[in-house]
Formats: C-alpha cells, structure tokens, sequence
C-alpha cells in the first residue's frame, strides 16, 4: 500500500505560514483555536460606543457577539482568492490575545492599495499596543506585500481610532455618509491614507516570516511599483 504524505495546515492554506513580530507584539492569521479567546475578549467590550464599527459584529449578547464573531471570520476566510483577500490576524501580546488586525485588498495587482481595519479589547487600550500592531502590518504591507498605499476609516465619534490612525501617520483623505454592515447605524465615515514616505515606523524592528507562502498564494506582485498620480 503506498502511504502519502499529509500534507501540514500551512501547505494547506498557505497564510497560516505567516507571523509579524514587533517586540513582544505578534500578529498571525486567525485559527478555530484563536475564536475563543477573541470572543471572550469581544464579549468584554471594544468600543465604548455602540455602532462605531461599519461592520457591527460587536453587538448583542456575549453569545451572539461570539457566534457573529466566528461566522464572520470562517466566511472571509473562505472568501479569500487572488483577485479579492482580507487576511484577519489575531495580535498576541507575550502570547496573550488582545484583539484582531485585518489587511484586504480588490485587484491589488493593478491597484496596490490595502485596506486595514482592527480592534483591541477595551482592557488592552491605552498601552500602545493599537498602535504597535498597526505599524507593524504597514511595514509589512509596504515592505514585503509590494504595497502603494494603505487606507482605513472610522465612524465620528471614533476618536480613539482616529488618533491611532494619525500616530502611524495615516492622514484625512475624504468623508461620506455610510451605513454599518447590519444597517443599525448610520453615520460619517471618514477615510485616512497611509503612504511609504508618511509611515512613522515602530522603534523596534519589525520582522515577517511566511510572507512568500502568502505573496504566492495571492499572486502578489511584490516588487516595488512606480506611484500614480
């Protein structure tokens, strides 16, 4: 009888090869084994304002945060194809759970432009570490995803989100009035832009491992591009 091999999780699907470390901060995609500890977080509150997410997964009971919280990470990462990707990555600190980073993209081969989003339990806020995680997944956007540029958004009344934005450099690019992801919650949204040249980069070094598992299984064009105007 002829024994295969079997094959690892990460052969499997390829963005779980990755991790970005900052210091004793660690981002890596999201695994079943992650949403307990993320849901238990979520649970604990991650805004002090309810409807400040565009996608409002936060609201309900603990139950209902936990199963929206999980259904929402098994359908986008099923989503996930070459033309159009949201990598979530659950952030550790010293190995505890502290909140989600997210990085997508829609044609990012003609376009290089990223989208970021993120949370961070309400228990976690305040330390630097929103701060820390969202320099990190710029640098290794920009330095090892062939990125141009790096936008987010947040709802008024957003504050906390916004100064973070502005800490890592993102600036004002643009508001409109949207409408959150369940239709619960309508207000201004406004958009932030990051560039390579506008990046305030973390004191300690940022290092990627698996990025060219990911680069492959995204068909990333990583080299450098010329900006548009």
């Amino acid at each position: 009888m002829q024994h295969t091999h079997a094959m690892s999780l990460e052969e499997i699907w390829p963005p779980y090869a990755l991790t970005i470390s900052c210091g004793n901060i660690t981002l890596s995609p999201v695994r079943d084994s992650d949403l307990p500890e993320l849901a238990a977080l979520a649970a604990g509150g991650v805004t002090a304002h309810p409807g400040a997410f565009i996608v409002d997964w936060d609201q309900g009971t603990a139950e209902e945060v936990a199963r929206n919280l999980a259904t929402y990470h098994w359908r986008t990462r099923g989503a996930i194809n070459p033309e159009e990707w949201t990598l979530e990555l659950a952030v550790r600190v010293g190995g505890e759970a502290v909140g989600v980073q997210s990085a997508g993209a829609r044609a990012f081969a003609k376009r290089r432009t990223v989208g970021t989003g993120s949370w961070l339990s309400r228990n976690h806020q305040g330390h630097d570490i929103g701060t820390r995680m969202r320099q990190a997944i710029a640098v290794a956007c920009f330095d090892h995803f062939g990125a141009r540029e790096l936008v987010t958004s947040y709802f008024s009344g957003n504050d906390s989100s916004r100064r973070v934005s502005e800490k890592v450099g993102y600036v004002d690019n643009g508001s409109l009035i949207d409408v959150s992801a369940s239709g619960s919650h309508v207000g201004r949204e406004h958009r932030m832009l990051l560039t390579p040249d506008r990046l305030v980069r973390p004191a300690e070094e940022v290092t990627v491992t698996g990025a060219e598992a990911v680069a492959e299984f995204l068909q990333l064009p990583t080299a450098p591009s010329e900006p548009v105007e």
